[in-house]
């Protein structure tokens, strides 16, 4: 008869769905591998670094670098029925997760223990999405999918709204060259090692001069276009182009250059300059990382 691991056998005339009966087995609170392993992942995916590295390999001879604080919040984990979102708030909210990011003297060999926070960069469909937002243009996956690859798609109507996100996708067979070309995961290997957040010069050259950031920027809808219309003051197109890509003002160091460079552009050129300022500032380090 079927039984999961160490578990009571099903009956061979059981007509239930055997998911069930796995997941139930899995997420059991006497099984004390599933929560550290999620508990594991969820901090990896915050804090950069998991407590267990890598995270697919938990076993004995490989233990946490904290692992009293590993098995805190695995009980945390069961305790609160394995509810997510509550997991992600107490990490979220906590002083380890909130630490900057600057190094110390003290701390510039930390690798490990989370005396600062370890800057990486988003990944890619969190920077996709995150582009679409500031730039207020939607990423067209129909488009993309029918013209570049899934050639069947054609005629036969929408397939995905408009304001889906990345984040969103269904599968990983919805074709995205920037996906593609930023790590995005293939969902073939059951391995973290698939996704991937290492710099190529693939992603230098699409952010320089690729498709994703200058056609949205150059969308009659895009937010460049919207300031460039309602002939905003260069303060104030500042203002805007900075917390909503940085979440933050400009020094006066950056204002006092930008307004100078604002008032040497030409009238007819001023469109063209707001998407310029869009386009440094979101292919800056300072918006492609996690900081």
């Amino acid at each position: 008869p079927p039984a999961a691991l160490d578990a009571a056998p099903l009956k061979l005339e059981a007509t239930g769905d055997r998911r069930v009966v796995f997941a139930t087995w899995l997420t059991a609170p006497e099984n004390p591998y599933f929560a550290r392993a999620i508990v594991n992942r969820v901090w990896a995916n915050f804090m950069t670094v998991g407590l267990v590295e890598a995270v697919d390999d938990m076993r004995l001879t490989n233990p946490a670098s904290n692992e009293a604080l590993l098995n805190a919040l695995a009980d945390y984990l069961k305790q609160e029925k394995y509810d997510l979102k509550k997991l992600m708030r107490l990490i979220m909210t906590s002083a380890a997760y909130q630490r900057s990011s600057t190094i110390l003297p003290d701390n510039a060999v930390d690798r490990r223990y989370y005396s600062r926070y370890y800057p990486k960069r988003m990944m890619a469909e969190v920077l996709l999405d995150s582009i679409s937002q500031v730039t207020g243009v939607p990423t067209d996956f129909d488009r993309e999918s029918g013209d570049r690859r899934n050639r069947n798609l054609k005629g036969r109507g929408e397939m995905y709204p408009a304001s889906l996100r990345a984040l969103q996708l269904p599968d990983s067979n919805v074709y995205s060259y920037f996906l593609k070309s930023f790590g995005r995961a293939q969902r073939l290997l059951t391995c973290e090692c698939e996704r991937t957040d290492e710099p190529s010069m693939i992603q230098v050259l699409h952010l320089s001069n690729g498709e994703t950031i200058n056609e949205k920027l150059a969308d009659p809808t895009s937010i460049a276009a919207r300031l460039h219309k309602e002939n905003k003051p260069a303060a104030e197109i500042l203002d805007t182009a900075y917390l909503g890509s940085l979440t933050r003002y400009p020094s006066q160091k950056e204002r006092t250059k930008l307004i100078a460079e604002w008032e040497r552009t030409p009238e007819e050129e001023r469109r063209a300059w707001i998407e310029d300022l869009y386009w440094s500032l979101l292919s800056s380090k300072e918006f492609l990382l996690n900081h």
